[in-house]
């Protein structure tokens, strides 16, 4: 065998091992110390694709530090990490299959100060191919009382997800839905061309949805009712248009039916998901065409939420 040829088989198959799943779990939990760990049953990085398949993974943030507790768990992920775009200094992963996915997150510090610590939008993208059968339980006890909410029956398809946007995904997927809390029910889809899109939001209040439930509002105890229509207008804006309808449980009166229409630009979300959903709700507040008191009192409240968020 000639001698280049055998140089080069050497140096791929020791960067194969060097990429290999033993390895590469060893090395990460060598150097996470005692931040975090994980497991994974899996071949490794295979190149020259950069093609990754695990079974039964687990990652673990013990939060001894005093940071977040976060325990993950799957029965099975595929992705392929996007060679050219990491010249780029972008992180993409592609083609993303995720099934039987869990999570339990308890969030202990408080979401603003982890605002510097994003990743720009656009720098680390996650292009979710399918997940499927998977839930997400979060506690945030940086709230008094103790926020809990739970999301259940996760199903996405063709869905882009931002480590620093993450709230775009409920506008970037093809088809996607969830159960969230005790009743509440989210759908999400874009049209083929992904320009135009719709999300619809029932059976769930505000304060439980936004994590606000501690404002003693008679407002936050009401469910909401949402139907919107949405269009990305380019990479950076997009516009709403919808109906938000309150109805209030187990009283017999008339549901308040409200229009709105807005847009957003996405760079002003560069935030933590609870964050951007909450600023993105208070927009809702502000541009919603409401008459008399409830105008008064929902625009008084949206504005002192944007003073307790500290105008993220």
């Amino acid at each position: 065998m000639p001698l280049p040829i055998l140089l080069f088989l050497s140096f791929y198959l020791g960067l194969q091992f060097i990429l290999s799943g033993p390895f590469v779990q060893l090395v990460v939990n060598i150097f996470s110390f005692r931040l975090f760990k994980f497991r994974w049953l899996t071949p490794g990085i295979i190149l020259p694709g950069l093609w990754v398949w695990a079974r039964h993974f687990i990652v673990f943030f013990p939060g001894e530090l005093g940071t977040d507790i976060v325990h993950a768990k799957g029965s099975f992920v595929r992705f392929r990490i996007s060679f050219s775009n990491l010249f780029k200094g972008k992180l993409i992963f592609k083609g993303v299959n995720v099934r039987s996915f869990h999570m339990d997150y308890t969030n202990r510090v408080e979401s603003r100060k982890k605002i510097e610590y994003l990743p720009k939008r656009g720098r680390i993208q996650f292009r979710l191919e399918k997940v499927a059968h998977s839930s997400i339980d979060i506690e945030d006890k940086t709230l008094t009382p103790v926020f809990n909410i739970q999301i259940r029956d996760i199903k996405i398809e063709n869905g882009i997800l931002d480590a620093g946007s993450p709230l775009e995904i409920l506008f970037r997927s093809r088809v996607g839905s969830c159960r969230l809390g005790r009743e509440g029910l989210l759908r999400t889809g874009t049209l083929k061309n992904g320009d135009r899109g719709y999300l619809n939001l029932s059976g769930i209040t505000w304060g439980e949805l936004a994590g606000l439930e501690i404002i003693p509002l008679p407002l936050f105890k009401k469910q909401v009712h949402l139907a919107l229509e949405f269009r990305h207008i380019d990479e950076h804006h997009t516009d709403f248009e919808g109906t938000l309808l309150h109805t209030s449980p187990g009283e017999e009166e008339e549901s308040e039916n409200y229009p709105f229409r807005f847009g957003v630009d996405w760079n002003d979300f560069n935030l933590p998901f609870d964050l951007a959903l909450r600023k993105l709700i208070m927009e809702l507040f502000l541009q919603t065409k409401l008459e008399g008191l409830m105008a008064r009192t929902l625009q008084t409240i949206a504005k002192g939420i944007r003073l307790f968020l500290g105008k993220d």
